[in-house]
């Protein structure tokens, strides 16, 4: 076995089984360090402070008030979701909803929930995220196309905020079917205004059939638009 970090990096030790256990310590010490530094890659960055807006900063299943059936069990299946999280067997979901109805705020919850319970989750709109691919373009970024990715999909969880949102073009198409399908087989959340046909229109077949497939809940929640509710 290859040590892949730390001080010994590329010795090859043996490992059998009752025996070399300093040597099998020093694997497992190199592989958790290793993802440490992933995390905090990934964290600095999707630092989800500069990513998600001030009003969903807060958002909790708490604080989430349903006001019908529909976003009753849009919740139950938000917090079902963390309950049962196991990130080696997928589950996507897709809150589906018109403006204000809470499906930002049950998913902000479960990228807080996924985290509590240890495990890694971004959240990003797509539209910020088809930015974030357009920056590493310049000659200035230190982070290339590759790395974002790659960050992408060593998250356990990956939020997709506001997925149909994006404006239409070829090369946003294109980037938005390579990162929906390098998720294939891991857990993603994602968020549309658009309902669920209407979402297959603009996705086209190929991107909808990835993001709505057997691994998948849709969620329709209906309501009045909670961000007006106090006015």
């Amino acid at each position: 076995m290859e040590i892949p970090i730390g001080p010994r990096k590329g010795e090859i030790i043996e490992t059998k089984v009752g025996c070399k256990c300093e040597d099998i310590r020093l694997v497992k010490e190199s592989l958790e360090t290793r993802n440490k530094l992933k995390v905090k890659k990934m964290q600095k960055i999707f630092d989800n402070h500069s990513l998600i807006n001030k009003d969903l900063q807060q958002a909790t299943f708490k604080n989430y008030q349903p006001s019908n059936q529909s976003q009753i069990k849009a919740q139950r299946i938000a917090e079902r979701f963390v309950e049962v999280f196991n990130k080696d067997k997928s589950i996507n979901l897709v809150f589906s909803g018109t403006y204000g109805v809470g499906k930002s705020h049950l998913a902000k919850a479960i990228t807080d929930g996924v985290i509590n319970k240890g495990h890694s989750a971004i959240f990003i709109s797509v539209p910020k995220l088809l930015t974030k691919f357009r920056t590493s373009y310049n000659k200035d970024s230190d982070i290339s196309e590759g790395d974002l990715i790659d960050i992408l999909n060593s998250a356990d969880v990956l939020v997709l905020d506001d997925l149909g949102a994006e404006k239409s073009s070829e090369w946003s198409w294109e980037k938005l079917f390579e990162i929906i399908d390098s998720r294939q087989g891991l857990h993603t959340v994602y968020t549309s205004n658009f309902a669920p046909d209407d979402l297959r229109e603009k996705l086209g077949e190929r991107n909808f059939s990835r993001v709505v497939n057997r691994e998948t809940t849709v969620v329709e929640i209906d309501g009045n638009n909670y961000r007006l509710s106090n006015f």
